[in-house]
């Protein structure tokens, strides 16, 4: 659905230009001692938004509208998983989920329903490198939706002492949109999907991210070792396989 695909990238916009803002809204904040870290929401978060989105929107697979929906009712899984397990109870945190939640169902109302099973492997480069940077990406969406605490520390992120169910935050859109994303190129079976549409939008969202990364270097003043390696490895993961993907090396 045209308007939930835009929705997406307009959000990933939001957290592009005004991360701290949407952090704090959602209750997070920088960790004291390294207040650069509100660019991870110019990086981790923008990055796959925007490619999700925009993705959507340029490729036009009815197929991807189910990409987007597995995303949008795991993130709300995972706010539900927040306000039962983090304390969020809070009006805001239902009104995000009534809201994550019909994205969700609008998305999968209009979707192109395929089926599911391991995607196999026939040797080529491009699948194997596929397969790795999916294991990745769906291994951090769990993280984000079960360990909420360790990813925050890994996002040098922390809840904030008037919202401290922000503690569960990462188990919304982080965990919905990265578990998404590795689900589709491991599971979805139609390989043409998988191999191709799907791992689109995963070097997107890796490009992006690193382009979010260097934004926040420059902007959020966050020129650490940490953050050129993240940087380096995003952008490298992200152009290598979009590269592989369209024949270019």
């Amino acid at each position: 659905m045209l308007a939930v695909q835009l929705l997406t990238l307009l959000i990933g916009l939001f957290y592009l230009l005004v991360p701290k803002k949407i952090l704090n809204f959602c209750g997070v904040e920088a960790v004291h001692d390294k207040p650069y870290a509100v660019g991870e929401g110019r990086s981790s978060y923008a990055g796959i938004l925007i490619a999700f989105g925009a993705g959507c929107v340029l490729l036009q697979q009815p197929s991807l509208n189910l990409l987007l929906a597995i995303a949008w009712l795991v993130a709300g899984l995972g706010i539900f998983a927040q306000i039962v397990l983090d304390g969020g109870r809070d009006l805001a945190v239902y009104l995000k989920l009534v809201f994550v939640l019909l994205m969700g169902v609008l998305s999968y109302w209009n979707a192109e329903l395929v089926n599911f099973n391991l995607v196999l492997l026939s040797g080529s480069p491009v699948e194997w490198v596929i397969f790795l940077v999916a294991i990745l990406t769906f291994v951090l969406g769990l993280i984000n939706l079960l360990m909420p605490t360790l990813a925050l520390k890994i996002l040098k992120l922390e809840a904030s002492a008037e919202k401290p169910y922000g503690k569960g935050e990462t188990r919304g859109l982080l965990a919905g949109f990265y578990f998404s994303l590795g689900f589709a190129c491991l599971f979805f079976a139609d390989p043409f999907i998988a191999k191709q549409f799907a791992a689109i939008i995963m070097g997107g969202s890796w490009l992006l991210i690193g382009v979010g990364r260097f934004v926040s270097i420059i902007v959020d003043r966050g020129a650490t070792l940490y953050n050129f390696a993240a940087l380096i490895f995003e952008f490298g993961i992200g152009s290598l396989l979009l590269a592989m993907i369209f024949g270019l090396i």
